[in-house]
């Protein structure tokens, strides 16, 4: 038993005396029960349950033992059985194997030792029957958990399936497609799960003048970072046809973000617009990794750190308190990456890194194109490592822009 209340005990015998010697020598250590009749006995068990063993007499008037314990089996069919007879007979031997299930046969009168032992191995039996019993509901309740949880996950796989499409036509309508890409633009977007938060946009102004670049970071992947990325390249499109000032652009797309967009989805961007009239080129980097400056040469002039918050987190003002300003003569690309470049894993669990990513970009063979050499050296570190972030990566080689617009 799995506490210490005393197991229940139904003895049956139409003898007195045999009952006064069962509450004797079983009534203090076993919650017992007597009956004189089967009869009797039966009404007992129609009102108590939990009988762990009955003892019954075969030779009783009216119901015999047998026939009393077939009954009793169907009412109690948990409990364990034991008879006492004087005289077993062996067509008796066979109704009791056939209709019943008796446990052990008792000689009456039986020495108190040996029904002790008997008794205490009907009640091991019956705690194991419970036992089994009980890891058989378990095991049920187990099976009908698991079964719901496999419902579960296969409607959440489905709707899961049915967002990747629907961020799929999403995406096919912003990023990379549909683009003119100029010269001069190289880029590089691989996103993790099919559908991923990164996003490359570029416009040229109306008049021709000014060239505008956005890397961008969504946080999340799938349908809401795709419904955020098409909110995102509507503005974008939109408002560079107008040659605005950047700091413009970047205060416009973050008050739209922050008015249309749910708390606590938001975009890391760096910005970038080159301006034929004036000859420069001004940058805005909020929340994503350092810019690289190179010049002719390929060396690199300049880190650029961000400064600002990522768009969609404050409208308030003070998001484009710091934009870079550059003359384009002396450095010919600007490089910006988002961090699942860096971030990286290998097959020595280490990241990629920022040194790992200067050196690649610094070392590219003559003939070969930064990206390109970066994409190769990611994919070396990587190896049988899966993608751990959205990767996105993009140069901008100034001079062939320039050319670019001035036809």
């Amino acid at each position: 038993m799995a506490d210490n209340t005393p197991e229940k005990i139904l003895c049956v015998d139409d003898e007195n005396n045999m009952l006064q010697l069962f509450k004797r020598t079983l009534g203090r250590q076993f919650d017992l029960y007597t009956a004189s009749s089967a009869t009797e006995a039966l009404a007992i068990l129609r009102r108590e349950s939990d009988i762990a063993v009955i003892m019954s007499d075969y030779a009783m008037p009216g119901i015999n033992g047998l026939d009393f314990l077939k009954q009793a089996g169907e009412l109690s069919p948990d409990s364990v059985q034991i008879i006492l007879t004087g005289n077993i007979e062996l067509d008796i031997a066979i109704k009791a194997i056939n209709d019943t299930h008796v446990f052990r046969y008792l000689p009456k009168p039986c020495p108190l030792e040996v029904t002790r032992k008997v008794i205490g191995d009907a009640i091991a039996q019956y705690n194991l029957v419970i036992s089994r019993r009980q890891l058989s509901i378990q095991l049920e309740q187990k099976n009908q958990e698991l079964q719901q949880r496999n419902a579960e996950l296969a409607e959440k796989q489905a709707l899961l399936e049915h967002e990747l499409e629907a961020a799929k036509i999403v995406c096919s309508k912003f990023g990379k497609y549909g683009y003119q890409v100029p010269d001069g633009l190289e880029f590089f977007l691989s996103a993790k799960d099919g559908v991923g938060g990164d996003f490359i946009l570029n416009a040229v102004s109306r008049d021709g003048q000014a060239f505008y670049l956005m890397l961008g970071d969504l946080t999340g992947h799938g349908l809401q970072s795709a419904l955020g990325g098409l909110l995102v390249t509507e503005i974008f499109d939109q408002q560079c046809l107008d040659h605005p000032p950047l700091e413009e652009l970047v205060g416009i797309i973050n008050r739209k973000m922050c008015r249309k967009l749910p708390t606590g989805l938001f975009c890391a961007a760096s910005l970038i617009k080159l301006d034929l009239a004036t000859g420069r080129f001004r940058v805005w980097n909020g929340g994503m990794p350092d810019i690289f400056l190179f010049d002719s040469y390929g060396k690199l002039i300049e880190n650029l750190h961000s400064a600002n918050l990522p768009l969609g987190i404050v409208s308030g003002s003070g998001l484009t308190d710091n934009i870079s300003e550059y003359d384009i003569n002396g450095i010919e690309s600007i490089f910006a990456y988002s961090d699942g470049v860096t971030d990286q894993i290998g097959n020595d669990l280490s990241l990629f890194g920022a040194d790992r990513l200067q050196q690649a970009l610094t070392a590219t063979p003559p003939g070969m194109r930064r990206i390109d050499h970066v994409a190769e050296r990611l994919r070396l570190h990587r190896q049988q490592q899966s993608q751990t972030d959205d990767i996105s990566m993009v140069d901008i080689h100034l001079p062939s822009i320039q050319r670019a617009l001035a036809r």
